[in-house]
Parts: C-alpha cells; structure tokens; sequence
C-alpha cells in the first residue's frame, strides 16, 4: 500500500509547533508532541479515524478485553467515544457486537474476519514503521533508550500516584 493509495497528502498533517515561552528547556512536552504527530500521521493511511485504528488494534492484540467498558478504559477513552467507535467498526465489517454469555444488559466485541486481517496488518505495519524508524539512527543503544524510558513512565507513574492521591 503505497502513501497515496487511501490519502494524496499525509504529510500536510505535519504541523510546526514551537515550544511556548517559558517552556523549561528540559521538557519533554514537545518531543513527545513531536512523536505521537508522526505516529497520527503514519496511522493516517489506513483510512480510519485514529481512535478506531486504536481500538481495532487493541481488539486484535487483547481479545479479552472485549467488552465496551474495558475497552474504553484500557485506551481512555469515555464509555460514550467507545459506542461511536463499535458503530464505525461495525459499519465497516470489521468488528460486531455480540450478547454476553452470562449477563444481557453487558456486550462482547469480536473482530470479524476482515477486521481480523486488517488489524493484523495494521499491527505488523506500526511494528515496520517504527523499526525503519530506528534503524535510520545511528549508533542508538535500543536496550538503553528502552531503560531509559520505562525508568522514565514509571517516574511518570509515580508522580501521578501522589499528585491523584486523595
């Protein structure tokens, strides 16, 4: 699938943002605004808004998860973006809702065959975008940067397990 085969332009999503003034130097605000804008613009070309490519990814990699509750929890999104999402899918045919077993007021979400694919595609597709990625920096040391940024979101953690602490 080439760039242009579901949109002409992905890079016009690209947008300039300069740090604000008074942005301490040491923020990582706008490298991490940086990256997640080349990972949406990458997304762009499967042809799905990103919330539903995140959704039908997740579905994919935790078929568990398969209620809309625990859907819209484990990818933070409210229970209400979540119903929105399930209609996209199931308009596309790549997902349906399904009674639960034991409870009717719950549902279950299952992949249908072509959603299967596609998820599986599209997974396979982030895992090569972000491998190229990699390999066009030199000398990285991918063990370190991996340490360093686990050390990194469980410092994040931490601090939001005393800043949330009632």
């Amino acid at each position: 699938m080439t760039k242009s085969a579901h949109h002409p332009d992905l890079l016009s999503f690209r947008r300039e943002c300069p740090p604000p003034a008074g942005l301490p130097a040491t923020s990582m605000l706008p490298l991490w605004r940086r990256i997640h804008q080349e990972l949406m613009i990458h997304g762009q070309k499967w042809g799905l808004p990103i919330n539903v490519s995140m959704v039908l990814v997740h579905l994919h990699l935790h078929p568990e998860d398969s209620e809309p509750a625990a859907m819209a929890a484990a990818n933070y999104f409210p229970r209400q973006t979540i119903t929105f999402i399930l209609d996209v899918l199931e308009k596309k045919g790549l997902a349906a809702r399904k009674p639960h077993p034991n409870d009717r007021r719950r549902k279950l979400v299952q992949l249908t065959p072509m959603g299967k694919k596609k998820a599986e595609a599209m997974f396979q597709d982030m895992l090569a975008f972000e491998s190229a990625a990699l390999h066009k920096i030199e000398d990285v040391d991918l063990p370190r940067l991996q340490s360093f940024l686990a050390r990194y979101a469980d410092a994040l953690a931490a601090q939001n397990d005393l800043d949330l602490k009632p």
